[in-house]
């Protein structure tokens, strides 16, 4: 396994979200933490990106918030190092260029526009050695799964661009797939 990890998490903000949906935060924080390794995500206080930033803290990890500048005044208390940026598009190159793989638990507009463009980002720089895990509970991401593969079939994404990505339904297969993806 590598020295020194770092994961990039993206996630969602809102409140009152499923609690297999929190689990998944749980689990990649306490993946992140019980290897001494670095959560690089959005910085915030609110939703997921909080118990992810928790877990990994209470487990002993580091935690790197990204923050812009218009939500500094929502950097959570978890963060051991905040960075600023000035938008939403610094912030996605800061997190791409510092992580070594990328963790999608459920989220919004934001989280999609992060994974897009993380996704792109790998196969167009040639990275295959950096990973995404999407954890798809109660099938959120289907549609979006759905759609990688329609491109495939109609020769828009070469079938290779999909071997970065591992799909997880469940809180614990996101870190069958981290150890698979740092064990190599």
């Amino acid at each position: 396994m590598k020295d020194s990890i770092t994961i990039a998490v993206y996630c969602s903000a809102a409140a009152g979200l499923p609690e297999h949906w929190e689990d998944g935060a749980r689990v990649t924080g306490e993946w992140i933490g019980a290897r001494k390794a670095t959560l690089v995500y959005g910085g915030v206080d609110a939703g997921l990106m909080t118990t992810v930033s928790r877990a990994t803290h209470m487990a002993g990890g580091r935690v790197v918030g990204v923050v812009p500048t218009r939500r500094r005044d929502w950097a959570c208390e978890y963060n051991d190092i905040v960075v600023p940026t000035s938008d939403l598009n610094e912030r996605k190159g800061t997190m791409q260029l510092l992580a070594d793989a990328f963790v999608v638990l459920p989220g919004g507009y934001g989280t999609l526009d992060e994974f897009s463009t993380s996704f792109s980002y790998i196969n167009f720089t040639d990275q295959p050695d950096k990973h995404i895990v999407l954890y798809n509970p109660d099938g959120l991401y289907d549609p979006l799964i759905e759609q990688l593969r329609r491109m495939v079939e109609a020769g828009l994404l070469k079938p290779e661009a999909m071997d970065i990505l591992t799909v997880v339904t469940e809180p614990a297969g996101i870190a069958e797939a981290l150890d698979r993806i740092f064990s190599k």
